[in-house]
């Protein structure tokens, strides 16, 4: 089938790239979807990968680098199909947008095949189902799930924007004893160029969805700025939930910034294992990277007040050393944290550290 730029144009201008795209069973969520070529991702694409504009007409794998182009090519790479077959499985009615084909023809226009005629075409796939009505009491859960999904993705996006810690945020870590093998090992992370990482970050999502992520204030800028050393939480999969981001410039305050948003887990989630064992609870992430180094157990929280009921039940069958700052609020924290494990039957413990110091400070003997 040859049909000539002008008619082609024309076709692709009558079948919306997003209607395709639904019509080809691939389930589009916020411009998002997975590839079709799973097999090249790692979790087989469990987390979306591709992106479509649809006033461009285009699409774009950011894994997969032939995974990409306008409709035509997203049916060739759904169906694995030639060019010409792609061109002629639109002409046919490959979009429930579609009015007929090319050439026109004079009177009354055929009518584009129903939807479910339209899946009859295409073995191995079927119809998406029907959406979720406003009054549906699953609706707002279905919602919160998908918000924590896109949240998920921004974050990890982020972070493989983000370049391994180097320069003078390794220098910061290895003056407070915290050395390269157990900052890879959590994964840290630096803003290296951070105008570059904002303008990818704001091609691959929308502006709301990265506000929503807290990664992006309220003004549409990235936050990290001025705290360009980046702590990640993992939850016991592996993947990124929230994180905080260091200063290093003693001058900036404050010197921590933790993520907008809920905060999902404590630090380094992995060893809450549901196994016998103990651990140590830090205030912090420095102060559980300072335990991790002298090879100690350790998770932490962000801040000694931050410890939700909610995570009790993450601590059965551990012997936890609550390892909180020897100051006001530190004691404080440890206190009313304590009560919690204890009520969920937790056998819990108050570290001893001197007076004023934090675990950090104590471990490498200063301030």
């Amino acid at each position: 089938m040859v049909v000539d730029k002008p008619e082609l144009e024309a076709l692709k201008s009558r079948h919306p790239i997003l209607s395709v795209a639904r019509d080809l069973g691939l389930e589009v969520q916020h411009n998002r979807f997975r590839c079709p070529h799973p097999e090249g991702h790692s979790h087989g694409d469990r987390t979306p990968s591709v992106t479509l504009w649809p006033e461009r007409g285009f699409f774009k794998c950011w894994v997969c680098d032939n995974v990409k182009g306008d409709v035509i090519d997203l049916i060739r790479a759904v169906k694995g199909l030639g060019f010409s077959e792609a061109v002629d499985f639109l002409n046919r009615g490959g979009g429930r947008t579609g009015h007929g084909s090319v050439p026109h023809h004079h009177g009354a226009q055929p009518a584009a095949p129903a939807q479910t005629e339209l899946f009859r075409e295409m073995p191995g796939l079927t119809a998406p189902a029907a959406q979720t009505s406003i009054n549906d009491p699953n609706r707002s859960a279905a919602w919160d799930m998908e918000s924590d999904q896109r949240r998920r993705q921004c974050l990890e996006s982020f972070l493989s924007l983000c370049v391994e810690v180097r320069g003078k945020a390794a220098s910061w870590l290895r003056k407070r004893r915290i050395f390269q093998k157990t900052w890879a090992t959590q994964r840290l992370r630096t803003v290296g160029d951070y105008g570059a990482v904002s303008d990818l970050l704001s091609t691959r999502f929308l502006p709301a969805q990265l506000r929503d992520s807290g990664l992006f204030n309220a003004e549409g800028h990235l936050r990290f700025y001025r705290h360009p050393l980046i702590l990640p939480y993992f939850d016991a999969q592996g993947e990124a939930v929230y994180l905080q981001a260091r200063a290093i410039d003693p001058e900036i305050k404050p010197k921590e910034l933790s993520l907008a948003g809920p905060i999902p887990c404590p630090y380094n989630a992995r060893l809450l294992d549901g196994e016998p064992g103990h651990l140590y609870l830090c205030e912090g992430v420095i102060d559980t990277l300072t335990l991790l180094e002298a090879g100690f157990p350790a998770v932490g929280i962000p801040g000694a007040a931050n410890f939700k009921p909610a995570w009790t039940a993450m601590f059965r069958k551990k012997s936890v050393y609550v390892a909180f700052d020897a100051d006001a609020a530190g004691e404080a924290g440890a206190t009313k944290t304590i009560a919690l494990l204890s009520a969920e039957g937790v056998e819990t413990h108050r570290l001893a550290i001197p007076a004023g110091k934090d675990i950090n400070d104590w471990l490498r003997g200063g301030r």
